[in-house]
């Protein structure tokens, strides 16, 4: 569950130098995504991430700069529940004659998910159903909808009526993450169905997902930072 715990500070203050991070920029317009590395933390005082050089942070560069507002997001692969921490801060400076490093600002708050625990986690993310074939599944969905919430174990799914759905059958769930940049998909089983309610026409699924397929947790992990980047670009619009 997300929650703002001493404890999370104390894991921010430990957390591994090379651990994967990632920045969002809040601009004006359309926020900027950049992937990066943490440096170090010190305490109480700032997160040093690297700066990187490719073509998404050349384009981001007249907008990395003192006082600028970012997200950070550190996803802590190496710790037992696979937690993401997540925070809003502002850029302190750059330094490049011992390093090339961005100081942000350590944070007042802070987010954790730990995407491993059995409890689902609420989310909203636009998802779709798909047929299993021998190699896969069909591109072309027999249902469209939004997962409601997830977990490393499975999630509830509500859209569109899958036909003559039974619990047990197998289908693929599919999610575009980052608009539509990227597409993630995992093979599911069906556990539940529930009927629409008086004041809807969808239907809501509980699914496991397939333990043995290696991309579940980044499945999970991805769909979660998506639903995160979702809420803070609402909150900025």
């Amino acid at each position: 569950m997300l929650n703002n715990s001493e404890t999370n500070f104390a894991d921010l203050n430990r957390m591994s130098c090379n651990t994967e991070t990632q920045l969002q920029i809040l601009t004006p317009t359309q926020p900027i995504r950049l992937r990066t590395r943490l440096i170090g933390v010190d305490p109480n005082n700032s997160v040093i991430l690297a700066l990187g050089n490719d073509k998404q942070w050349i384009a981001a560069k007249d907008f990395i700069r003192q006082g600028q507002g970012v997200i950070v997001r550190i996803i802590n692969s190496d710790d037992p529940e696979a937690s993401i921490l997540a925070f809003r801060s502002k850029i302190k400076t750059l330094v490049n004659h011992t390093g090339r490093w961005l100081i942000i600002e350590y944070p007042s708050e802070l987010q954790s998910v730990a995407l491993r625990q059995h409890s689902r986690i609420p989310i909203f993310v636009a998802a779709s159903m798909h047929r299993e074939t021998d190699d896969g599944y069909e591109s072309t969905s027999i249902s469209n909808g939004y997962l409601q919430d997830i977990s490393i174990k499975g999630g509830g799914y509500t859209g569109i009526s899958l036909e003559d759905c039974q619990p047990g059958q197998r289908y693929y769930i599919q999610v575009k993450i980052n608009n539509a940049l990227e597409t993630l998909a995992v093979p599911i089983t069906i556990k539940n169905i529930q009927p629409p309610s008086d004041d809807s026409a969808q239907y809501q699924y509980g699914f496991s997902i397939e333990e043995a397929n290696t991309n579940v947790e980044e499945f999970v992990q991805k769909v979660i930072i998506n639903h995160l980047f979702q809420q803070q670009k609402n909150q900025v619009t």
